[in-house]
């Protein structure tokens, strides 16, 4: 083989040709001469860095070193580059520590070889590339997909031989062992990686004690090889209690904006031998336990879109039990389909909650069927008309020794709203409205009943703002808006008490923070109504400053409201609480809030919440926070992390309590960075007060940082 140096040449890719290393091209750089030159020739033992372009299939390789065979040498002498070797073409680039390009071949076999592109990267042997039918394809010894950069620690695949295609991007895998670090887990007799797929597995473990439990093992792992349909498998392992273990499934589709669904399901079983108590009604757990839950949405053709949940557990202990985390994010399961069709100004929908937990007082809804009329103009009078009809069937069971109540009712809606603009800064609409719901089950068997309620009422909208040119770069301060919105509403529904002692009363009023909804079309305690004749009257106040980057930022808000009952049920003051929100927030590392709740009649303050948060960028943050809840609550708590390095984090919490004298939570925590491929954080609990998880307790957690 004798390498030329044509003055031009255009690369070949026609799809039989091969790898042409007869009529290589080799450049030079600046300071081995003219790389132009067509009579500079390259000879054994150069040391000039060499860039050498191969005809078929646009290949680069540059080479620290390279060492040409001389003029007249023999026709199977191979070109040898070393050193530091880089092979690049469109969908391809790869480093070596040596190359051999065999001309009578037509290969290029390359040795210490890593190439990939993120997030998986190739480590092998031996890799031999070859052309074959206009396909660019390499055979690989040795072979090592890592996810991220290498890792002691991380997640790999390791086989002794694979197969490049490059006309697809994947590497595939003969006898593939599936390993963290160098420790084995899984054998795959084949594996197929795209040069461009997310790793093929998501794991977190944890590893701890806890009183109750004892010591402790749980997993949740997911085969993410196909985004579409990830399977999954909860395996926990409990010295107290024994194992569980679940089927588990993640699923993302999606075809267009219009056809799509997404969800989540997980679930764990267990024969529980230990010490398993009550349950909240104060009934024994049984031993055979179990939890399922389930979260979907998704969007049919964009004409019908579902949402549904499920937590369906054995008895109200299991989450909690062996899920503490889940748990605490899903203290009172729920479960419930919904199907709507939007349509312009206007949504029809079924809902059905259904009630798989035999531990939970909830209104099922088997199901509601809904048309919702929104806000549209009335012809050319300037009303605005809405409603809403629908049918529902209801059941609530009671633990009290009384039968379950059923409802089969018909509700419907319609009003008017006409805004009147006294001035750029003042409108007043007009309320008018009527209700009518009929009740086929009545109690103690009375035969239907029919109500018909009216409503009249207004809402005012005020507002008013000022400006101010103040700057202070301290505090990031640059310009003030005050935005002032005086709350005005009135409504009068009288005789809505009617068919109290005949109406199941199950969608009832609750006790709420917050104030009630007065509009009759919105309120959803329809079985439950009082006659009502009220006026909310209130104050909103907005600061704002120009934000660095875009818009605004908000500094401060203040928000009180207050009912004045001109008409008032049994056992209710003329006015109500006096709700107060505040929030002061100067600076981006500084928030403070505040929510207030007095009555008026007596000045008792029911409840107040406060946070006061402080944050040094990324370093360090903390907040100090209380919950006071007249005769029922008075906590204090704080938390705090601290970041000692890049790689490592200090966190932790500390909650007193009033009412039983002393710490209840104790909280302490250390997050790390292991290499490149885990996260590890360490923690250590004691509880007081806490029911089932009284006592202290640890816990390790590892999350594999490949997905």
């Amino acid at each position: 083989m004798s390498p030329t140096v044509p003055s031009s040449s255009t690369p070949s890719t026609s799809p039989g040709a091969g790898l042409d290393l007869q009529n290589a091209r080799f450049f030079f750089d600046e300071s081995a001469g003219d790389p132009k030159d067509p009579t500079r020739q390259l000879y054994t033992g150069t040391t000039k860095p060499v860039e050498m372009l191969i005809q078929a299939y646009g290949i680069r390789l540059h080479a620290s070193q390279v060492s040409v065979p001389k003029e007249g040498a023999p026709a199977d002498a191979k070109v040898e580059a070393t050193g530091v070797v880089e092979l690049t073409n469109d969908a391809l680039r790869v480093l070596m520590r040596k190359a051999t390009l065999d001309g009578e071949k037509g290969a290029i076999v390359a040795e210490q070889v890593r190439m990939g592109k993120a997030p998986a990267y190739v480590d092998g042997n031996v890799f031999t590339l070859k052309a074959k039918d206009g396909v660019l394809n390499g055979d690989l010894t040795n072979a090592t997909i890592f996810f991220g950069e290498p890792d002691p620690f991380g997640l790999n695949i390791r086989a002794n031989s694979a197969f490049y295609d490059a006309s697809s991007n994947d590497v595939v895998l003969h006898g593939a062992t599936m390993r963290i670090g160098s420790v084995p887990f899984f054998y795959l007799p084949t594996y197929t990686q795209g040069r461009e797929d997310e790793p093929p597995l998501s794991l977190q473990a944890h590893f701890g004690y806890r009183k109750d439990l004892g010591g402790y093992t749980q997993s949740t792992t997911y085969w993410t090889k196909n985004p579409t349909f990830e399977p999954g498998l909860l395996l926990d392992v409990y010295g107290n209690r024994g194992p569980l273990a679940g089927p588990a499934l993640r699923y993302d589709y999606t075809s267009n904006l219009d056809w799509w669904q997404h969800g989540q399901f997980e679930s764990g079983f267990i024969q529980d031998h230990g010490d398993r108590g009550v349950d909240l009604l104060g009934n024994p757990i049984p031993s055979s336990r179990f939890f399922m839950d389930w979260q979907h949405a998704g969007s049919i053709g964009g004409v019908v879109d579902v949402t549904g949940s499920m937590s369906w557990w054995r008895d109200s202990n299991t989450l909690r039990d062996f899920r503490q985390s889940e748990w605490n994010q899903n203290q009172l399961p729920d479960n419930f389909v919904e199907a709507s069709h939007p349509e312009q100004n206007a949504l029809v929908s079924a809902f059905a909650r259904f009630r798989p937990n035999d531990f939970e007082t909830i209104q099922e809804r088997l199901p509601e069927t809904r048309f919702d009329y929104f806000a549209s103009p009335l012809g050319g009078t300037g009303i605005y008309q809405e409603g809403q009809v629908g049918y529902v069937q209801l059941s609530q069971p009671n633990f009290n020794g009384t039968p379950t109540l059923h409802s089969n009712r018909f509700d419907g809606y319609y009003g008017w709203r006409r805004p009147v603009n006294l001035s750029d800064w003042a409108t007043i609409t007009p309320v008018a409205g009527t209700r009518i719901t009929q009740y086929q089950d009545t109690l103690g068997q009375r035969g239907d009943f029919t109500r018909m309620l009216g409503q009249v009422g207004f809402d005012g909208d005020l507002r008013a703002v000022g400006r101010w040119d103040y700057q202070n770069p301290t505090w990031g301060i640059n310009g003030i808006q005050h935005v002032v919105r005086p709350v005005l509403s009135y409504r009068y529904i009288p005789a809505a008490q009617q068919g109290q002692g005949l109406i199941p009363v199950i969608d009832q009023d609750i006790d709420s923070n917050y104030p009630k909804v007065l509009d009759l079309g919105d309120t959803r305690s329809i079985d439950s109504l009082h006659s009502q004749n009220v006026l909310r009257y209130g104050l909103e106040n907005i600061f704002q400053t120009r934000a660095d980057d875009y818009g605004s930022r908000d500094l401060a808000s203040l928000n009180i409201y207050n009912d004045m009952r001109f008409q008032r049920a049994a056992g209710r003051n003329n006015f109500s609480n006096v709700w107060t929100e505040a929030s002061l927030s100067p600076a981006r590392w500084l928030q403070l809030e505040v929510f207030d709740r007095v009555n008026p009649s007596v000045f008792t303050n029911r409840e107040i919440r406060t946070s006061v948060a402080v944050a040094d960028g990324d370093r360090w943050e903390g907040s100090f926070n209380t919950s006071f809840l007249q005769h029922q609550v008075s906590q204090y708590w704080v938390d705090a992390q601290y970041r000692v390095t890049e790689r490592i984090r200090l966190y932790g919490r500390w909650r007193y309590d009033e009412h039983l004298g002393g710490l209840t939570e104790q909280f302490y925590g250390l997050r790390e960075r292991l290499g490149e491929a885990w996260d590890i954080e360490y923690g250590v609990a004691y509880y007081r007060g806490a029911g089932r998880q009284n006592g202290i307790g640890f816990d390790v957690k590892l999350i594999l940082l490949a997905n």
